[in-house]
């Protein structure tokens, strides 16, 4: 199991195939009414999460990252603490304009505006947001590196960041940087190896 997907302080989380996301479908699925209700009531996991509306576009960028790392999801905006707060619909493009923005190469993720109803009867919406998993491992503008982990965006150390980048075909071990130094080369093995090639040229080495 990769070190990026099992932390023994918060129980092993696997990399599950496939998404999830029948709960949220049913509820989008169902009257305006009761909308609201059943995305409160689903379970936020590998595939769906929800957030405030006081959240900016900058600050949701790590979610957006985390899910594009992962096998994509769901973000629904405009719901917390047990309720429905509702979604400023004029704020809409500045949210559409934040993969681009804030995200690194920029996540692919539809935006849509959803009706709910409120417990007093009123009609309010909420952002939906359904992310794309990435081909390439995705940062935001600031340069950290985040993966969808069960219910949680998780925030990567190098390592972690560098073994999904193997993991995506991104980069490959015989490219990583060497620390190694002339000091460390065997002019033994190398006069050995130019015997071997047919180089006849005197070998120079400069620290």
């Amino acid at each position: 199991m990769n070190d990026y997907m099992n932390d023994p302080g918060s129980g092993a989380a696997t990399r599950l195939t496939g998404v999830t996301t029948n709960q949220v479908d049913r509820a989008l699925g169902a009257p305006v009414a009761e909308r609201a209700v059943r995305l409160l009531e689903a379970n936020e996991d590998q595939w769906f999460d929800r957030k405030s509306a006081r959240i900016t576009p900058v600050k949701l960028a790590p979610a957006l990252v985390a899910f594009a790392n992962a096998e994509g999801g769901v973000i629904a905006v405009g719901l917390s603490g047990g309720r429905l707060e509702g979604f400023d619909a004029k704020e809409l493009r500045n949210y559409q304009q934040a993969p681009m923005d804030f995200t690194v190469p920029p996540v692919r993720a539809k935006f849509d505006l959803v009706d709910c109803t409120k417990d007093d009867g009123s009609t309010a919406q909420i952002l939906l947001v359904r992310v794309s998993p990435g081909e390439r491992v995705h940062e935001t503008s600031g340069g950290e590196c985040f993966l969808r982990v069960g219910d949680e965006s998780r925030k990567l150390r190098f390592e972690q960041r560098q073994e999904l980048e193997y993991d995506r075909g991104q980069a490959q071990y015989d490219g990583a940087p060497s620390t190694a130094s002339v000091a460390d080369l065997d002019a033994q093995l190398i006069e050995h190896y130019k015997e071997s090639a047919g180089f006849t040229l005197p070998t120079t080495m400069h620290p």
